[in-house]
């Protein structure tokens, strides 16, 4: 079952019990789990965020819907199968109905897991979580020092901060995840991330991969992304596929190869229901529509959506790992492409003069 094992890397599968729930779930394409993003505000600035609007971009894109908005869907999302449920935003601890909407949803029984920068985590919040603790938090940690917080947030002290949160969430006894997007302004601060993250004896995780997102938000990919770091990372797991043989089929559909393929969804802050949090489409809007009645816009959206014609056509494609949500899109992604192309070219010589 190739596709279910690419579509469903999750760390429950480590149980033969949860390895049953994912399989059933694919196969009748139940929605499992799900994202709700309460709100784009964010007390960081963040050069690489997608999601970040201040009020008057808000304004321009919808609303924000209200608690007991959110707690409806949720009632719908767990008729429907949902047990698995991301809190993220923006700073979700900003909404201003944050604490109503966690008590409710730990009270609905769902598995919770609260993404934050951490900075928050202080009095009232940290006895609402003390009280109602989630199954784990995800803190985006994005330097050491407050000097690298404040040339990637644009905010002073923030390291102080989000370390003071983190800690009160260890002390809590609530499992915490560090996970952290390398620019140019951090990579080189990534060594003493991860010695403060085996300090603290957290997982880290760290991307060095910025996507362009097409939800309104300009972020600056050219600028911001450590083109060497993906260009070699690209180089290698190309090398890799070729040498191997372990050929991409360019007939899957893009979304089979996506974690939440035929499993998942993200529903945005103004109630629209996404396949992907970067992608700026379908609009199912469920101000206007029931849950499942979105979900199964959701899986025709997903059967159909196709590779664009470049790379449907290109005969790189079988090294190429492509996203979904990006393929079609920008400048990075073309020099992207002209890599791929001419690495593969340079493979296939190599095998011919060998």
């Amino acid at each position: 079952m190739e596709t279910l094992e690419l579509a469903c890397r999750r760390m429950e599968w480590l149980n033969p019990f949860y390895r049953q729930v994912w399989q059933k779930a694919y196969a009748e394409k139940i929605p499992i789990t799900g994202t709700f993003e309460l709100t784009p505000r964010c007390n960081f600035q963040c050069k690489m965020c997608y999601v970040h609007l201040n009020n008057a971009q808000i304004s321009q894109h919808g609303r924000e819907l209200t608690a007991d908005e959110w707690i409806n869907i949720a009632k719908e999302a767990k008729q429907a199968g949902t047990t698995w449920l991301c809190i993220t935003g923006g700073e979700p601890l900003l909404y201003p109905e944050f604490p109503k909407i966690w008590r409710k949803l730990t009270e609905m029984g769902f598995f919770l897991t609260l993404q934050t920068n951490a900075s928050l985590i202080t009095g009232e919040v940290e006895k609402l979580l003390e009280e109602y603790p989630p199954r784990q938090v995800k803190v985006t940690l994005y330097g050491a020092n407050n000097d690298v917080y404040r040339d990637v947030c644009g905010v002073e002290r923030g390291f102080d901060l989000v370390n003071q949160g983190i800690h009160v969430l260890m002390k809590l006894g609530i499992p915490v995840r560090l996970v952290s997007t390398l620019i140019r302004q951090n990579v080189e601060n990534a060594a003493d991330m991860a010695k403060y993250a085996h300090q603290c004896q957290l997982p880290w995780t760290s991307t060095g991969g910025i996507k362009s997102s097409n939800r309104g938000v300009a972020v600056d990919v050219d600028a911001l992304s450590v083109n060497e770091i993906c260009s070699l990372q690209r180089k290698l797991q190309i090398q890799s596929r070729f040498y191997e043989k372990r050929w991409m089929d360019p007939s899957r559909k893009p979304c089979t190869y996506c974690a939440d393929y035929r499993m998942g969804y993200w529903i945005m802050w103004n109630g629209e229901m996404r396949f992907c949090s970067f992608l700026n489409e379908p609009h199912l809007s469920l101000q206007s529509m029931l849950f499942q009645e979105a979900w199964r816009h959701l899986m025709e959206y997903e059967e159909t959506l196709d590779w664009p014609e470049r790379c449907q056509n290109c005969e790189a494609a079988v090294v190429c790992m492509k996203c979904a949500a990006t393929a079609p899109y920008g400048d990075a992604l073309s020099r992207a492409c002209d890599e791929t192309r001419k690495l593969y070219a340079e493979l296939k010589k190599k095998g011919k003069d060998s």
